[in-house]
């Protein structure tokens, strides 16, 4: 089982690259496609944990170890892609990104990547909306599915959150700003 994550945590690269590349080589147009595997992506996602899970034999691989770093790929290939056709202007986009990556050396939280996904997430959403109704509805139906499917993971995933923003807190009235839970 520990095999087939991995094969569905490393498809989520290549699903990253081809929405950039979709971005560069066919802008726009792509739209469809990109929303498409973006969704995918995260139907990979969800499917590669609970396969992850169900392994308890093995510990986690190099690459199952590394899965949240996939998760932020796919979030910033969203991002990029949706800088490259127009949506986001550039400035703001590398003014993110780069704000983005100093919050996240400085304090090392799952609570903080996840607040820092959440927009661009909800973006992708949004253009859809805008640009490809049905997908927009699509990715709604998708996530109150997921919802509905795996309530109890959602609810274990929301207490680490919590419990993680609740010790960058403490650190930060502490004037510690060292990482709470390694990304």
């Amino acid at each position: 089982m520990r095999i087939v994550a991995d094969i569905f945590t490393a498809v989520r690269l290549v699903f990253a690259a081809f929405i950039v590349y979709a971005g560069l080589q066919y802008g726009v147009q792509a739209f469809g496609a990109v929303a498409g595997v973006f969704l995918l992506g995260w139907t990979l996602d969800t499917l590669d944990g609970h396969l992850a899970r169900a392994d308890t034999k093995r510990s986690p691989s190099w690459l199952g170890s590394h899965e949240r770093e996939v998760d932020a790929v796919m979030v910033v290939a969203g991002f990029v892609y949706l800088t490259l056709i127009g949506i986001v202007p550039a400035w703001l986009s590398i003014g993110y990104l780069a704000l983005a990556t100093l919050l996240l050396i400085r304090f090392r939280s799952k609570a903080v990547l996840t607040l820092l996904e959440a927009p661009l997430v909800l973006l992708m959403v949004a253009t859809a909306f805008v640009l490809e109704p049905l997908w927009g509805w699509l990715y709604v139906a998708w996530g109150l599915g997921a919802l509905l499917l795996d309530w109890r993971r959602a609810r274990v995933r929301l207490g680490i959150l919590w419990e993680d923003a609740q010790r960058l807190r403490e650190r930060l009235a502490k004037g510690n700003t060292e990482g709470t839970e390694e990304l």
